[in-house]
């Protein structure tokens, strides 16, 4: 429940210690700019002490940002209150965190029952001890005080003008993102709506505060949504704001992977990490605010225009990547170095010596649920080994398809740890033995088969992987009992 005394007190601490004394807030009629730096420094002050959840900075932002969705004229969440709190354990301790919330309802009978939630975390990470006992204060400007004091001017420009919206809007000022995306996981298990299916689109603005340095501002994951770029783009255009990133993929680094998760089109307002990203020097007055305001009045009339939209629904591809039975495609870049041989295994001695090898070439994922992923490859090596006769050599194109078992599966696939296994074809098209032309299709064979086993981890796009590669069929037609083995480490590199 709000507290007014508390509140009071709290903030008229905080701009005592916080702002220079001719400082006063800038009217609400006023320079947009203005109104979003006043936010910064307020949410950013030493004496906020880093907002981690639980604090006492955290609850005098708590405290800031319910008053002003009061002051605005927003809806209360639940129970007559902006709160929506809730308890975590973080390092062995519980904690008292708190998710605010305003409501601006769609004037549209048939569309206000639809949601679009704009989110932005409010907590960041505190502060350490610095040398000789002085604490080194983590400020969080850029992340995340800009973003929620753009979610709170959004908020006020649609709690002013509700015509504006065909669909209700939620405005989240999230906590405990910094520790596991807390509150937005709070949110979309305890929305309280009759379904899920209500939330219909979210955006997270998260570290919004360097678009002239980023060059522009990302959308990442307005793909996720059915013709989001086709919205997106004209109106960008229409403000002179350049959009960076519009793919379709969820960040699962911020408050729109829960949703994502949930099946719930999310999207990650973003001018990339040009500021001091989790550094004492991410201070307010780094921040580009006549950009902010720039991507603030483009984001009032892209919610115009999404609100009044016949229909949101995720992208068919979306759909996909997060149904449990669903199938989700990536295709990649790989290059191979090892070491292959011939093993003899009628010979007295058990190998030839081994030759370096090396490939390259492209693979495909398609993922199946969490478990299991399946990965073609088609790439060109270079493979062989020496033998009795001299050098061997092969040039090969080689498809194998492998079958991965994730042991670790986290954010969405961003990080796999898993073993493989299946086989592979191979096509050697030239090659020479002691300086000699093979003679492919006839004494050596051309077509090779085989059992590939191996295991990688992958990070985010990049992937490294050992495989471990033994023929089933000879060589050679000669009668020589001889087949192709490898050993080769691989990177691979996911678009």
């Amino acid at each position: 429940m709000f507290k007014p005394f508390r509140f009071v007190l709290t903030v008229a601490l905080l701009l005592v210690s916080a702002l220079p004394l001719h400082a006063q807030a800038p009217d609400a009629q006023g320079n947009l700019a203005e109104r979003l730096s006043y936010h910064v420094h307020l949410l950013a002050a030493d004496s906020l002490e880093g907002r981690p959840p639980g604090s006492r900075g955290s609850e005098i932002a708590m405290n800031y940002i319910a008053a002003h969705f009061e002051t605005f004229g927003l809806q209360p969440f639940e129970n007559g209150s902006h709160f929506q709190p809730f308890q975590l354990r973080h390092a062995s301790v519980n904690l008292n965190a708190t998710n605010v919330i305003g409501i601006v309802e769609g004037h549209d009978p048939q569309l206000r029952n639809e949601v679009i939630v704009i989110g932005a975390h409010y907590d960041h990470i505190g502060f350490n001890p610095g040398r000789e006992g002085v604490e080194r204060v983590y400020s969080g400007a850029d992340d995340n005080a800009s973003g929620t004091a753009m979610m709170m001017e959004l908020a006020r420009y649609f709690a002013e003008n509700p015509e504006k919206t065909a669909r209700t809007l939620l405005f989240i000022a999230f906590d405990a993102e910094e520790i596991g995306l807390r509150g937005a996981y709070h949110f979309v298990r305890n929305h309280g709506f009759d379904s899920t299916n209500n939330l219909r689109l979210m955006f997270s603005l998260d570290m919004v505060g360097m678009y002239e340095a980023y060059n522009g501002v990302d959308l990442k994951g307005i793909g996720s949504l059915a013709g989001g770029r086709s919205i997106a783009v004209p109106v960008s255009e229409q403000h002179g704001v350049r959009l960076k990133n519009t793919s379709a993929d969820i960040e699962p680094r911020t408050d729109t992977w829960p949703f994502g998760e949930a099946g719930i089109p999310a999207v990650h307002v973003f001018t990339g990490l040009k500021s001091p990203y989790h550094q004492p020097q991410d201070t307010a007055d780094l921040l580009d605010y006549e950009g902010m305001a720039r991507i603030t009045t483009y984001m009032k009339d892209l919610l115009t225009e999404l609100s009044v939209q016949t229909a949101l629904e995720p992208a068919p591809r979306f759909v996909r990547a997060v149904s449990p039975r669903g199938v989700r495609t990536d295709v990649g870049v790989l290059l191979s170095l090892g070491v292959s041989r011939h093993r003899y295994p009628d010979a007295f001695f058990a190998a030839g010596n081994a030759q370096f090898s090396a490939g390259a070439g492209l693979f495909a994922q398609l993922h199946f649920g969490h478990s299991f992923v399946l990965q073609p490859e088609l790439f060109y090596d270079f493979n062989g080994s020496e033998t009795e006769a001299g050098r061997f050599s092969r040039h090969s194109v080689s498809l194998p398809v492998n079958v991965q078992y994730n042991l670790v599966n986290e954010a969405g696939g961003l990080l796999r740890l898993y073993p493989s296994a299946g086989l592979y074809g191979r096509y050697s098209f030239a090659g020479k033995v002691a300086g000699e032309d093979l003679d492919l299709g006839g004494v050596h064979r051309d077509l090779e088969w085989g059992l590939n086993l191996g295991g990688g981890l992958q990070i985010y796009s990049f992937n490294i992987g050992y495989s471990w590669r033994r023929a089933f069929n000879t060589v050679s037609t000669d009668g020589l009992n001889s087949f192709a083995a490898s050993n080769t480490l691989t990177v691979g590199y996911r678009f």
